[in-house]
């Protein structure tokens, strides 16, 4: 059997810890993990190279809370690795340790869920919204023209608007808004999650407006399944592989709560026996979207929804994605 293709990039968790406590954030119900050490942080970076996957996107948890972060992203940046990162942008005094760099080599993105601090600081449940203009403001300088992002929550949507003021101002020219992901079966998050077609009506209604701003979106890949493969259920285990601080790999970030999807383990198990586990077969290998919304608009270019939510609240992994209905 001809081997499947090597994924495009590797989603890093290098730590679970945090300094914010967002409202939307399923990362805070996370299994406390030990960090990443720099040394593994370096051999992952030596599989990835022996391997030729291209991009390294490091999430968390709060990267730079790893005092070793910013010497790590410089080794990977000149061994040609294109390096995302994501920050709450807490760390301002950090952004100066990437003067020199360019966004060719580098994209910085930084969290702003309010356009004042009390918005931001409320939903965050921290005291960074300076913090992280200052940060934004040091990228812009520097030329690294940041990505500035924004989970898009029933709470958030009225401030977008502002948002978009605020960064035109600070001469950002890249902005992201994000579908949140419901993976809490908390009454609150519930209520505060927007389903897909009104996630996607408003993002076309804020990009319309906002013409000298580059905004784009950050969403399931299985609600478009015609930026997937023919016959691919999503992106993960695909076009991806998820590494959590203690080498865990999964499928996607989303899975990390799941032992059943897990494929073994990036600095102990050879590469060949994660790519080819036989769990990976249900993202590989779609059907017919069986999502039983058949009166949903959307429902011909989709692939049924994301099957770590299903799974997550309980469906068959077919099932429709809870962020299909109406919140």
């Amino acid at each position: 059997m001809k081997p499947f293709p090597l994924p495009q990039f590797i989603q890093l968790y290098p730590t679970t810890r945090c300094n914010q406590d967002c409202a939307f954030c399923f990362n805070a119900s996370s299994e406390s993990l030990r960090d990443l050490t720099h040394e593994n942080a370096l051999n992952l970076l030596d599989i990835m190279l022996k391997l030729g996957i291209p991009d390294l996107d490091i999430m968390g948890g709060e990267p730079f809370l790893l005092p070793w972060m910013p010497s790590f992203l410089h080794t990977a940046t000149k061994e040609g690795i294109m390096v995302n990162i994501s920050t709450n942008g807490s760390f301002p005094a950090v952004m100066e340790k990437f003067r020199g760099l360019s966004p060719a080599q580098i994209n910085i993105g930084i969290s702003l869920e309010g356009s004042a601090a009390q918005a931001h600081n409320r939903i965050t449940n921290a005291d960074n919204f300076a913090k992280a203009l200052s940060s934004i403001s040091s990228l812009v300088s520097m030329g690294l023209n940041p990505i500035v992002k924004t989970v898009v929550t029933v709470a958030t949507m009225q401030d977008v608007q502002s948002i978009v003021h605020l960064l035109r101002e600070m001469g950002v020219k890249r902005y992201y808004l994000i579908h949140m992901d419901l993976l809490s079966k908390a009454y609150g998050s519930r209520q505060s999650v927007v389903s897909y077609p009104d996630f996607l009506d408003f993002f076309y209604a804020v990009r319309s407006a906002n013409t000298s701003l580059q905004i784009n979106r950050v969403n399931a890949s299985c609600f478009e399944k015609q930026t997937l493969p023919k016959g691919i259920r999503c992106a993960g285990g695909v076009r991806k592989l998820s590494v959590m601080p203690d080498g865990s790999v999964y499928p996607c970030n989303l899975f990390q709560h799941a032992p059943e999807f897990r494929l073994g383990n990036i600095f102990t198990d050879p590469f060949s026996a994660i790519w080819s586990s036989s769990k990976l077969n249900y993202f590989r290998i779609s059907g017919e979207n069986r999502c039983s919304s058949q009166t949903c608009l959307k429902h011909s270019s989709c692939t049924g929804g994301c099957p770590a939510h299903a799974f997550f609240h309980g469906y068959d992994q077919q099932g429709t994605d809870i962020r299909c209905r109406s919140s």
